[in-house]
């Protein structure tokens, strides 16, 4: 027996008070492949028979036992899961649906197992405080398991009881599952009665709150329930995954316009790959890779790829740090942000014009700050970088990781912050984009929190979301094939970069920046868009209050002409009077509605108007950053204005 991980994520493991584990069995062979839950719309010849099946699947899932409303799970930030799967293939769909709402390891029990097996299993296990186990293609003659002296299903039932606290799913015929000793109630119990790949799915949904629980028991199992039992959970508190017709929407005409935009602009080489997603009223709906990875077409695009964010850290990685300070009063944005960044403020030795700059200019593009500032053009000498600044390994002066090979002087990051301090403001009051204001977030996030800035917005917010491939430093938990590549960098590291930060100026504060630095899934920066959609809700956590969400989502400065919210874009404020083709970010885009897009090729949009959700993430930088097909051909706002035509608006 061997353990089985698909994703090689490293974090802190938290304590929870009581073990977990979830026992599913199964008796029926498993259909679909490691991509069922990902392109389900792709190969969908009759969607709305399939709809109907998902409700009657829905339907069916009984909830027997939930012992302190274990189901939904909560605070997955405390959660370490192991996924069991005995007697099927690995992975099965039950598991990649698992591992789509947080980070799962893989375990497997042979068909037969021995009690060898077993006690190696349960060793295993021991550094779990949740183990979640299917069972599959379980007959009543394999009961006693590989040898008829001892019953291996009884002894991992016993274990699973009584050495951890249980869940315990059964997708069999119920009338064999009574033929599993019993060792008592289990915390948790599931009836799902099949083990087509749908209920595999729905299951795992279920139980971390992708849907609620709405079975009736039509007959009694065991002696202690009964026809009519079933405890009821009303509400979805998560993403649920499924197909357009469960929200109203043709798959045919919310996929073809997409497919067709996007493989216009494949043929046209606008970008190697890219990864669509759109969610509507909570649910994923469309989840689709496309083309390759590089242009060499070796390594196909995969859903599951980790891209460079680019700008849209501004908002996924800046903007919840900066929405949590706020919302805990810690923050004023009527303030001067020299109160929260003393280097801004005026000394005898300097005459700061910046010591009266708002916070809500500051994050509305309006302070007068310059676009950028060419940080590491200061380390180049005759055209490479100097050994000065550089070594080609870390050490305590050198921990900055600007490339693979390329480490830089910690004493940098003060030269960034003096060059800063001491550009002149030239355009205050009016709108001029810049990075700079998300260059300095994290320093201010850690001057008001006193906790560092990467650990502050992953312990509020992404480990509690599940989010563990949302991440800066993403070649600290994965491995460097999971990763796109972006530019072959001919200006400053010479060479491919790939798990390192694009941006130049977040490459010099060591990938870790309020204006680039994180990388993500697409189904993981779902998850924090998701929340903001559903105005700081989600997993029945509210992280932060609506009032904050309504506040930075609001355009703050109509009158200069100043179209932002508070970090987040909002439509251009003359969206329906200019030309349909001129509109930004497309005519049907409301006005509440607000997101963000990345040099690299990426886009997040969210209208709370019609609970809409779409993201588009690519690598148009790929191999260099002179092509710009991808903003001449409109490629991400035409699918945007696609989506919202597939639902007649």
């Amino acid at each position: 027996m061997k353990s089985i991980t698909i994703r090689s994520i490293s974090h802190p493991t938290y304590s929870l008070r009581i073990g977990l584990v979830l026992l599913f069995l199964s008796v029926f062979p498993v259909f679909g492949g490691a991509l069922a839950s990902c392109n389900w719309a792709k190969n969908q010849s009759d969607p709305e028979a399939e709809l109907q099946k998902r409700r009657q699947i829905e339907a069916s899932l009984t909830l027997l036992e939930n012992r302190n409303n274990l189901i939904p799970f909560d605070r997955l930030d405390t959660l370490t899961i192991a996924a069991l799967s005995v007697g099927d293939s690995i992975p099965t769909e039950f598991q990649h649906m698992l591992a789509n709402y947080m980070k799962v390891d893989f375990y497997n029990l042979p068909k037969q197992f021995t009690a060898k097996d077993l006690t190696e299993l349960t060793t295993n296990l021991k550094k779990y405080n949740l183990v979640i186990a299917g069972i599959h293609s379980i007959q009543k003659s394999e009961l006693k398991g590989a040898d008829d002296s001892w019953n291996g299903f009884e002894q991992l039932n016993d274990y699973l009881i009584r050495e951890k606290t249980s869940v315990v799913c059964y997708f069999c015929d119920p009338k064999l599952a009574s033929e599993v000793k019993s060792f008592g109630k289990p915390a948790g119990l599931i009836m799902a009665f099949q083990n087509d790949s749908l209920t595999q799915s729905l299951a795992a949904q279920m139980i971390f709150g992708g849907t609620g629980a709405k079975g009736k028991l039509q007959f009694d199992v065991w002696k202690d329930y009964h026809t009519g039992d079933g405890i009821l959970i009303e509400k979805a508190v998560r993403l649920k995954y499924t197909i357009p017709e469960e929200v109203g929407i043709k798959t045919s005409e919310l996929q073809n316009p997409i497919d067709s935009i996007v493989n216009d602009a494949l043929d046209k080489k606008a970008f190697p790959g890219c990864n669509v997603l759109v969610a509507k009223d909570g649910e994923i709906i469309f989840r689709k890779a496309y083309g390759y990875e590089t242009f060499e077409r070796q390594m196909p695009a995969h859903p599951d790829d980790i891209y460079d964010l680019a700008s849209v850290t501004k908002i996924s990685g800046g903007l919840p740090g900066i929405l949590k300070l706020y919302d805990e009063r810690k923050i004023e944005l009527d303030k001067p942000v020299a109160n929260y960044y003393p280097d801004w403020k005026s000394s005898s030795s300097h005459k700061s014009d910046k010591s009266n700059v708002t916070v809500r200019e500051l994050y509305t593009h309006q302070s007068g700050l310059v676009p950028f500032i060419s940080f590491y053009k200061t380390t180049i000498k005759d055209g490479k970088p100097s050994p000065e600044w550089y070594t080609t390994t870390a050490d305590e002066q050198h921990p900055l990781c600007v490339a693979q090979g390329m480490y830089l002087d910690k004493k940098f990051l003060r030269l960034v912050t003096d060059t800063i301090r001491k550009v002149p403001l030239k355009t205050r009051g009016k709108y001029v984009y810049s990075d700079l204001p998300l260059v300095i977030t994290p320093q201010i996030v850690k001057n008001i929190s006193g906790i560092d800035f990467r650990e502050f917005v992953e312990s509020n917010f992404y480990r509690p979301l599940g989010a563990s491939e949302l991440t800066y430093l993403p070649l600290q938990k994965f491995s460097r094939d999971r990763i796109v590549p972006t530019e072959n960098d001919q200006y400053y590291r010479f060479q491919l970069l790939q798990g390192t930060v694009h941006d130049e100026s977040a490459a010099v504060l060591g990938g870790i920046s309020g204006n680039a630095g994180l990388f993500a899934s697409a189904n993981d920066l779902a998850k924090l868009m998701e929340m903001y959609l559903q105005l700081g809700l989600y997993g029945g956590k509210q992280y932060v209050s609506e009032a904050t969400m309504k506040e930075f989502t609001r355009v703050q400065f109509p009158k200069s002409d100043n179209r932002r919210g508070l970090i987040f874009d909002k439509p251009a404020l003359d969206n329906k009077r200019v030309k349909t083709k001129d509109a930004y970010p497309c005519a049907e885009a409301s006005d509440e509605s607000f997101g963000h897009s990345g040099y690299t090729g990426t886009f997040v949009w969210m209208d709370p108007k019609y609970n809409l959700l779409y993201i588009f993430l690519s690598n148009r930088v790929c191999p260099t950053r002179e092509n710009t097909l991808i903003s001449d051909l409109n490629v991400r706002t035409k699918i945007l204005s696609a989506i919202y035509k597939s639902f007649g608006k």
